[in-house]
């Protein structure tokens, strides 16, 4: 993530204004300007609120339709369909995630979407297949972050 990236999403984290319809939307299209990364930035906030915010299921939905919406990135689609079956109250199979996963790889750089999967994955996840889903974003992570 570069520096404008990791400051918006260090401002958003565990503070997003999930209950506020003006300010979100500011924040998704600050998102958009920023970068695709930043986009993902608010989909991990979206999918992942913290517990003492309870956020309404259906206000969630909301923000996902309107984040999918707008979004500039090929991979939203797909994603955004993980994130609405486990908001939901479904599970995302490791095998959809590791594709997902996989996915994102051709796209790199894509920390935050790759976290957003990841997390999603993790969400109904025994312990061997969190696991797999660890080792996989571990080799994405380091495919990125070798020179050259």
């Amino acid at each position: 993530m570069d520096n404008q990236e990791q400051a918006f999403s260090d401002r958003i984290d565990c503070n997003f204004p999930y209950l506020d319809a003006a300010r979100a939307a500011a924040l998704m299209a600050e998102a958009r300007f920023i970068s695709t990364n930043a986009e993902f930035c608010v989909l991990y906030e979206i999918v992942c609120p913290p517990a003492s915010d309870r956020l309404p299921t259906e206000r969630q939905r909301d923000l996902l339709a309107s984040w999918l919406e707008n979004s500039t990135s090929p991979l939203a689609a797909r994603i955004a369909d993980l994130a609405r079956q486990v908001i939901d109250g479904g599970t995302v199979v490791t095998e959809q995630a590791l594709a997902a996963m996989h996915d994102v790889a051709t796209t790199e750089g894509q920390y935050a979407a790759l976290a957003v999967v990841s997390r999603l994955a993790h969400a109904a996840s025994d312990g061997v297949n969190g696991e797999i889903i660890d080792r996989l974003e571990q080799q994405i992570r380091r495919q990125w972050e070798e020179p050259g």
